[in-house]
């Protein structure tokens, strides 16, 4: 059957008769014509399917349904070109945690772990390469790092970072290398100690930069600890040095810099998503340092400062813990030396071993499911210097976002140790924390993940 013939009328484009397509086309059924255009583009009535009619009223409705779907999408979408949203959206009811959970989460502590095979030894390698080189050049500057419309940012004015990374490390090193570092500590530990609010004036030191930075460009000052993670950091030296005359020649000086913390009830809203100063990354900070307390309390007697603290802790680790299970929205505003489109995964960052494991096992999965999402929507998350995944208009990732997918995919997800020594990248600077961290616990987590149970 030739196609209907179409003519051009004074009153529009007429079809004088239905079109039959093929046989494997809509079964050979006919296409009914459902009005006719004008030339002044006004639809009129072809047979009974005018106004008021079922079909016209089914054709209102679908395009009634598309355009409200396209409200929402568009309500939903942020504004500034900055990517913030993720596709997994479970959540879980907030919990109660019992006081044996809050003492299950105190008393498990990371054992050393070494894999052999290629992999694990290629990582080992470059791990104490990179120790070795940041050891023989000390001291360091900052690294400065340059977002693009964002501004930009410096990462290590503080040493907190230097002793947690180091002390995660030292299990992993050449005998050589690892006496090197203590000795490095040792002395940094007697200038600047990491549980220090304040570290003082910044530099004079090497750059870390493959690139020149303007002196007008790096930023001045000291270095402010943005939280309590020192403290933690400074038990993680004491106990994996092992250092414990340290533990007790600074156990009044640590008490001192958590007397704020101790004295006043933690503020902190799990249900707000509109926070842009990583409220939550502070939180981790905070409850890792009351974990550092509570053990340094105990290996020096002090039980009036383990009760408060304890009460504290329960207090902290509930909050994050329910933060995972009821808030959906990973990404956080963040600001660098400008505030425009900058994203960060808040919730992440100084991630202590023991807060992660918890996150694991009482979230219900909901965390796990996010991050997963998260992750695989944004292929090439672990590479330095990786093209913008987050965040809007600037040139690359900030370091701390692959460090913050790498840790919870460590932790939360439960990624098996090859998968995570195949994403341990090149570092992004010399001397570079948060590269020396990532090899530590994808060797541990290569090793078996072994845990001990210890309270010190």
């Amino acid at each position: 059957m030739k196609p209907a013939i179409r003519s051009a009328t004074p009153e529009g484009v007429r079809t004088r008769a239905p079109v039959r397509p093929k046989a494997d086309r809509n079964g050979g059924a006919p296409i009914r014509v459902l009005s006719t255009v004008s030339p002044n583009g006004n639809a009129r009535p072809a047979g009974g399917c005018g106004p008021g009619s079922p079909a016209w009223r089914g054709r209102l409705e679908t395009l009634g349904a598309a355009l409200g779907l396209a409200i929402v999408l568009a309500a939903r979408v942020p504004a500034q070109n900055v990517v913030s949203q993720s596709f997994g959206d479970a959540v879980a009811p907030a919990l109660k945690l019992a006081p044996g959970q809050i003492e299950e989460a105190i008393s498990r502590t990371m054992a050393a772990a070494g894999a052999t095979d290629a992999a694990a030894r290629r990582v080992a390698a470059k791990l104490d390469a990179h120790v070795r080189e940041m050891i023989e050049d000390w001291p360091w500057l900052p690294f400065h790092h340059t977002l693009g419309i964002s501004g930009h940012e410096a990462y290590f004015r503080h040493p907190d970072q230097l002793f947690s990374a180091l002390a995660l490390a030292l299990p992993y090193l050449s005998a050589d290398t690892a006496s090197r570092a203590r000795a490095l500590l040792r002395s940094e530990l007697d200038r600047c100690p990491p549980y220090a609010a304040d570290s003082g004036s910044v530099g004079p030191g090497r750059p870390r930069e493959s690139y020149t930075v303007p002196p007008a460009l790096r930023l001045a000052g000291t270095g402010q600890a943005a939280s309590a993670w020192g403290v933690y950091a400074f038990w993680s030296w004491c106990h994996n040095a092992p250092d414990p005359a340290a533990a007790r020649t600074h156990w009044a000086a640590v008490r001192q810099r958590m007397q704020p913390l101790l004295e006043t009830d933690y503020p902190f809203d799990i249900r707000r998503q509109d926070d842009s100063k990583t409220e939550a990354e502070k939180l981790n900070g905070d409850l890792a340092g009351m974990i550092g307390l509570v053990r340094l309390a105990r290996l020096n007697g002090d039980r009036p400062t383990e009760t408060i603290a304890l009460s504290r802790l329960a207090r902290m680790l509930e909050l994050r813990v329910n933060l995972d299970r009821v808030n959906p929205r990973i990404l956080e505003k963040a600001a660098a030396t400008k505030s425009l489109h900058l994203s960060k995964l808040a919730r992440y960052g100084n991630l202590a071993p023991e807060l992660g494991e918890a996150l694991r096992q009482w979230t219900d999965g909901v965390a796990a499911m996010r991050l997963r999402d998260f992750r695989e929507a944004r292929n090439g998350w672990h590479l330095a210097f990786g093209d913008r995944l987050v965040g809007g208009e600037n040139y690359t990732n900030p370091p701390d976002f692959p460090r913050s997918l790498f840790v919870g995919a460590l932790w939360i997800e439960q990624m098996s140790g090859s998968t995570l020594l195949e994403f341990v990248d090149v570092p992004w600077c010399r001397a570079d924390y948060f590269f020396i961290e990532r090899c530590a616990l994808a060797l541990w987590a290569a090793g078996g993940r072994p845990w001990n149970v210890s309270v010190q």
